[in-house]
């Protein structure tokens, strides 16, 4: 079960190509019996990613000859950076997240009989992060004091997962339209109250700060660990 503690609408973001652009290059297969010389990217040469390792971009090209492929900057890796002469797809791929505040840029080279080729891949900026991994708490429950960093306004989100999240409390008035205690770009949870544990057994759970696309898209761009302790054997705790 998902628990939405708070959503916003998330305006003026431009529309997402990862899925169309997958669809494109299946249908641009069939259709590349035509040689060309030096290399060629059939697929949109450009791309934009989350601010996120491990954000894949594939590209489908085709060169007359034996080619190299390099990235200008050190956060965007190529998978193969070389390979035969003929149809391939170059991969790159994200090595860390975007956390300087501004969306980046790098450029991938494609080189084959002398001939050069550029794809532009742009890193998204937004980014939210807690400041911690993980978040232990003691049967009887108490707020939460869980901080975090973002440069993210109206479209952070706060998922929870896990047998904690229906033990929750939101301790905001009901009227209120804050996300919590924001800063100069942090943030903290500390109108979150944690119920008791009067079960023996522990509870767990996951936090996951995210990122809103619409209506009914979110990116999750960081996860927090939870565990609160389970209540001792004859031991007595106020709900």
């Amino acid at each position: 079960m998902v628990v939405q503690l708070f959503v916003r609408t998330f305006a003026g973001m431009k529309q997402m190509r990862l899925l169309i652009a997958a669809a494109v290059v299946l249908l641009m297969v069939g259709c590349l019996q035509d040689k060309v010389g030096g290399v060629k990217v059939y697929s949109d040469p450009s791309a934009e990613v989350y601010s996120l390792p491990n954000q894949e971009s594939l590209f489908l090209f085709h060169s007359s000859g034996p080619w190299k492929a390099t990235s200008s900057e050190p956060w965007l890796k190529v998978v193969k950076e070389s390979g035969p002469g003929g149809t391939d797809t170059l991969k790159v791929v994200t090595t860390e997240k975007n956390l300087t505040g501004q969306e980046r840029r790098a450029l991938v080279t494609l080189v084959a009989d002398g001939e050069t080729c550029t794809i532009d891949v742009k890193q998204r900026d937004e980014y939210a992060e807690f400041d911690q991994d993980e978040f232990n708490i003691g049967a009887e429950g108490g707020m939460l004091e869980v901080t975090f960093r973002t440069n993210i306004s109206d479209s952070l989100q706060l998922y929870v997962t896990g047998s904690l999240a229906k033990y929750l409390e939101d301790t905001r008035k009901k009227d209120s339209t804050t996300n919590g205690t924001r800063a100069e770009g942090k943030g903290n949870l500390n109108w979150l109250r944690v119920l008791p544990n009067t079960d023996t057994i522990s509870r767990n759970g996951f936090f996951y700060l995210a990122l809103g696309i619409g209506e009914n898209y979110h990116v999750s761009l960081d996860t927090l660990v939870f565990h609160q302790d389970g209540c001792k054997p004859d031991s007595t705790i106020n709900q």
